[in-house]
This record gives structure tokens, C-alpha cells and sequence, in this order.
């Protein structure tokens, strides 16, 4: 079933390392993380139709059962004729059913533009919201890419070289906690949850001997100023997790961002992927960050339920106050 399942994902234009069966496994193993897959199979015992929903709390208690949903990363998929539409549908509902008393809401975030799914999820009364992202087409020649960014970016990249910073890719367990370190250090400047470091081990076990996770980061000596990971599927390069040492007056991230647009194109992706830019009409620091690099602003939105509306007003309490409790001291 696993090859099957595969099969189906790697043949779908909208497959992504998100509905894989390696992410399954990952989901699995990650503390915080349990993972529902469904698929709906067709009388010769073809798939029709998937879903990969994962129920994710990042505060502790007491917080947790106020803040546990069930998250979707990437559309669920489906052919184009109605009864597969009807078969996802089915899918959808059945989530709905075993989520429902366990999370306060589902949301999806698709990585391509609205097709037959959004009939699915609308019948099972899923309301569509707009959300940005920045994709880069990667087919035109390196030199076109550097020159659509903005100067501010080459200028970054530019004062990266001449400090004399360079690029590693990383391939050790002890490069994944460096990561990890990194990444608290960022989230808790931000003062949003970090997923527990389970997930992005298991990810490294799972993902990375497949050429599925890349991990990358700029150094200044041994010293690592910024780390990145990827996810790299069907031609795709999705920026996953990232985080940064601050230094003023110049930029790591700049100089490893570039790079990671190179390393994509250089190995047959078709899209770089920011991994989405906010909500719109709503300022976002990061979302002003990412246009430096000349991609393409696009909205395929997100889909949200509520599943406990009387119970999203605490929720959102409790997540404000989980905030609190996280931010930098």
C-alpha cells in the first residue's frame, strides 16, 4: 500500500513531501505530532483521493487542549472527475468525525492554486481565506535570477563574500541539533512555539538518506550565522524550518538564501518555495524579507473549520498567554 500510495502522490501535480509516506513516518515519530492519513481507493483498487491531516499541540498544559488543531500541510488531492471529488469529500468528513473532539479547529494551507478539492472541502463547510506566499520559477538562467532580485538582496549577498562567510550543507545528528539550537533561539525571539526537536530527528533519519531534507547553513569560521532546511520533492524546494544569529549591519540569511535558489535550480527544481508570506492587508516583517528575492506574490489562500467555536475564544487567551510565557526574558 505504501508504494501505491507513493505512486499516486509522486503523479499528482500537486503532490508534495508533504503527503509522502516518509513525512507520515515523521509526523509519527515527533513528540507533539499525531498523524491521520486517509485514501479512498476505487473499485480496481486505485487511489482516488488522499489526505494527510496532523494534530499538532505546541503549548503544555494546562494550554494544550486549548490549543491542539489539526493541520493539513498542503491541499488534500484527488483526480478531477466527480467521483473522485465525492471520494475526498468522504475523506474530509471522515477527519472531521475523529478530529472533531480533539482539536479546535482544522486548517489547510495549499501549495498550489484552488482546484477540485476546494468543491471537497466547501461541502464539508470549510471557509476559504486568502494567505500570501512568494514562489520563484526557477527555469530562467541563474543570471536572470540574480538580477530579478532586488539590490538590497545583492547587496547582502555581496557584503556576505566580502566578510568572508561561506555556505556548508550539513549531514550529521549533531548538525541537526545545531540546527535546533538555532531555531530556539529564534522562535523564542519571536515569541511563537517551536515544535519539539523529535521532529526535525526524525526527519533527518527519514528525509535526508532519500535526498527529501537538506540542511544548510552559513558560517563565519566554524561559527554557524544562520541554518535553513529544506524539503525537496516531485521539483518542488520547500524553505522549511530557518533561523538566524542577529548581527548588525549585515545580513547571513541573505547569502544563504541565495544560495539556496542556486542549489535548486542547479538540481533540477522548478519552483523555490518560501513557505508562505501572511495574511493580507496585515504588516509582516517576513513577508517584506522575501520579496528581496524576486519571486512571484501569490495567494492560494488556506481553509479553516472551527470544530469548537465556543471554545475559540479561550483558546486564543490561552495562546497569548502561552506567548507571554515564551518570550524573551
Amino acid at each position: 500500500m505504501r508504494n501505491t500510495w507513493d505512486q499516486f502522490v509522486t503523479s499528482h501535480p500537486k503532490g508534495s513531501a508533504f503527503h509522502t509516506s516518509n513525512m507520515v513516518k515523521v509526523f509519527q515519530a515527533a513528540k507533539g505530532h499525531s498523524v491521520l492519513p486517509l485514501a479512498a481507493v476505487d473499485s480496481c483498487g486505485a487511489i482516488i483521493a488522499l489526505l494527510v491531516a496532523v494534530k499538532v499541540q505546541t503549548l503544555p498544559a494546562p494550554f494544550g487542549r486549548v490549543s491542539s488543531r489539526s493541520i493539513l500541510y498542503g491541499e488534500p488531492l484527488c483526480n478531477e472527475d466527480p467521483m473522485s471529488v465525492a471520494a475526498l469529500a468522504e475523506l474530509v468528513e471522515i477527519h472531521d468525525r475523529r478530529m472533531s473532539n480533539q482539536v479546535l479547529f482544522t486548517e489547510v494551507r495549499p501549495l498550489c492554486g484552488p482546484g477540485p478539492e476546494r468543491q471537497a472541502l466547501e461541502r464539508n463547510d470549510y471557509e476559504f481565506q486568502e494567505y500570501l506566499n512568494y514562489i520563484i520559477d526557477l527555469s530562467p538562467p541563474i543570471e536572470s535570477l540574480w538580477k530579478n532580485m532586488r539590490k538590497s538582496a545583492r547587496r547582502g549577498v555581496r557584503q556576505c563574500e566580502r566578510r568572508g562567510f561561506h555556505i556548508r550543507e550539513l549531514n550529521s545528528r549533531e548538525d541537526v541539533e545545531q540546527l535546533y539550537a538555532i531555531l530556539k533561539t529564534t522562535y523564542h525571539r519571536a515569541q511563537v512555539p517551536l515544535a519539539d526537536s523529535s521532529l526535525f530527528e526524525a526527519a533527518f533519519e527519514e528525509l535526508h538518506p532519500r535526498g527529501m531534507l537538506r540542511l544548510i547553513a552559513t558560517y563565519e569560521g566554524d561559527t554557524p550565522l544562520a541554518m535553513d532546511s529544506l524539503l525537496t520533492f516531485n521539483g518542488r524546494t520547500f524553505a522549511w524550518y530557518g533561523g538566524l544569529e542577529r548581527i548588525t549591519g549585515i545580513s547571513p540569511f541573505d547569502y544563504l538564501q541565495w544560495y539556496e535558489i542556486v542549489w535548486a535550480r542547479c538540481h533540477g527544481c522548478e519552483i523555490y518555495d518560501f513557505g508562505g508570506a501572511g495574511w493580507p492587508n496585515e504588516p509582516y516583517g517576513v513577508r517584506d524579507y522575501k520579496a528581496k528575492f524576486g519571486g512571484e506574490l501569490v495567494s492560494f489562500g488556506r481553509y479553516r473549520k472551527i470544530h469548537r467555536p465556543l471554545t475559540k475564544r479561550l483558546a486564543e487567551r490561552a495562546y497569548q498567554l502561552g506567548r507571554a510565557i515564551l518570550a524573551p526574558k
